[in-house]
């Protein structure tokens, strides 16, 4: 990087963690809670136990969870492990503009996010996707291909659709995703697999393996290919849409995290933040979850909602059962990270793919003008294939693509690596889509969400809510049946 006469001169390694931290400051101020939030009015007891619910995990499956629990009249606890709130999604600031560093995306066809976004009065910000300036594919071999946008979207457009050709045939009903039990028979064909099967161009495979790379969060030989098609086919099976869906929309209003704090405002739980779940064992009359600091609640049911990869860092008594045990230990794989770039010349309004094993999956404009120049937002399906941390690398690689640019500044956040994530979105590797539901299915007084269990927009925002109203609802109905059978 060079050094301006208006810029202060830092080292490498210290911009980036700077920049880092500059960016999470923010977020973790905005999202802690008050202490008007964290002193919700208690509700009055039932029974001997510290509360009728305690949900594990902040994230929009569990924050939802919560709110719908808590608008039932239940006592309510969240436990978060993070000094804030929203899981696998993140809104912070970089360079002074509002970025979101986890899952963003939502759509007018995801109809749980949307309904949420109806009932709290938030609205769509537009990312600048259309009208593209210029456009890269960057093949497997690292060259580059300087492409017309143009040309570009007529490539993938024919990928795409070529991929995802049978998503009707298939998925007929998106949300019942093994209405056609073809879809069970064709569970151990990965996306690689399916890719080969298509005749695709250079610049048409390279522009699809890259998405099912970003997708999977992994090579596409690992990746399931049904369940990416069943992620088209929620989108109405329908390209433009489900494009809109995945890339051009945003949460305006305080982003992910203003409809979060909507949500968990709304639910009258109490919520402790940096909390770590180490223990959580089932008793005749309810369960005793213990954190890591020592303490210790007891409640009616237990909502659990962390990464499927975070199970094993909690004690379960007794132990889990053994089809969730091979789901947690096999079915998810993503190495997925997230990064900001700031660049001081206006380069415009870019897209660029870049091919397996090249690290940057896909890289986007998010903002540019003459006095800001250009932010584009990275999205690495595969983080171990880059040090983020090593500030020359990342510039390497930013300057193959870019190789004019002057990097100003630079952000991440590494999802594989945190302790509670340990993987980034929710991706099925081959021949485990068709066991998802093992994963949501009750034990006990222990009830299952998150995103992994979602019938619909498994790896999105809406998939997350949807999981979470399916466990209110469960949980409501066990409550209900046991104060039934009391009296």
């Amino acid at each position: 990087m060079k050094n301006s006469d208006d810029r202060k001169t830092i080292t490498r390694r210290g911009l980036l963690l700077a920049a880092a931290a500059v960016s999470s400051g923010v977020a973790l101020l905005s999202c802690a809670p008050s202490p008007e939030d964290g002193a919700a009015t208690p509700k009055p007891k039932s029974h001997d136990l510290d509360f009728d619910v305690v949900v594990v995990g902040g994230g929009f499956a569990g924050i939802t969870a919560a709110r719908e629990l808590g608008l039932e009249g239940k006592r309510v606890l969240l436990i978060e492990a993070r000094p804030r709130l929203g899981g696998r999604t993140f809104t912070g600031r970089f360079q002074d503009k509002n970025v979101e560093y986890g899952g963003s995306a939502v759509h007018w066809v995801q109809p749980h996010v949307f309904a949420e976004m109806q009932r709290y009065g938030k609205g769509f910000e537009e990312v600048p996707l259309v009208d593209l300036d210029a456009t890269n594919v960057m093949l497997s071999s690292g060259e580059i291909r300087r492409i017309e946008p143009s040309v570009l979207i007529e490539e993938y457009d024919y990928a795409m659709e070529a991929f995802s050709a049978r998503s009707k045939e298939l998925f007929p009903r998106p949300f019942s995703p093994f209405f056609n039990p073809e879809v069970l028979a064709l569970d151990n064909v990965s996306a690689a697999e399916h890719i080969e099967t298509l005749g695709l161009n250079e610049i048409q495979k390279a522009t699809l393996n890259a998405e099912m790379t970003l997708y999977g969060g992994a090579p596409s030989t690992e990746y399931s290919y049904t369940s990416f098609v069943k992620l088209f086919a929620c989108a109405a099976w329908n390209y433009d849409t489900f494009t809109d869906s995945e890339k051009h929309y945003k949460i305006s209003d305080g982003g992910t995290l203003g409809l979060c704090k909507a949500m968990l405002d709304h639910s009258g739980a109490e919520v402790r933040l940096g909390k770590v779940v180490s223990s959580i064992a089932q008793e005749q009359a309810g369960v005793r979850v213990t954190t890591t600091d020592g303490q210790v609640v007891s409640a009616k049911s237990v909502v659990i909602t962390v990464p499927t990869k975070v199970y094993d860092s909690i004690e379960f008594s007794p132990a889990l059962s053994a089809e969730k045990q091979a789901f947690i230990s096999n079915a998810e794989m993503c190495d997925a990270a997230c990064m900001f770039v700031r660049f001081k010349q206006n380069i415009g309004n870019t897209f660029t793919f870049c091919d397996d094993p090249n690290p940057f999956s896909a890289i986007q404009t998010e903002y540019f003008d003459d006095d800001i120049g250009t932010i584009v937002k990275v999205t690495l399906g595969r983080q171990s294939l880059i040090d983020l941390n090593d500030q020359d690398a990342v510039e390497r690689e930013m300057k193959r693509i870019f190789p004019n640019v002057d990097i100003e500044s630079i952000s991440n956040y590494n999802w594989a690596t945190d302790p509670f994530s340990r993987q980034g979105w929710p991706s099925y590797r081959v021949g485990w889509f068709s066991k998802y539901k093992d994963m949501a299915q009750p034990e006990g007084r222990l009830y299952f969400a998150g995103g992994a269990t979602a019938d619909g927009w498994h790896e999105y925002i809406d998939g997350a809510i949807e999981s979470g109203i399916r466990v209110g609802r469960e949980v409501r109905e066990a409550l209900a049946q046991e104060m039934e059978a009391a009296s």
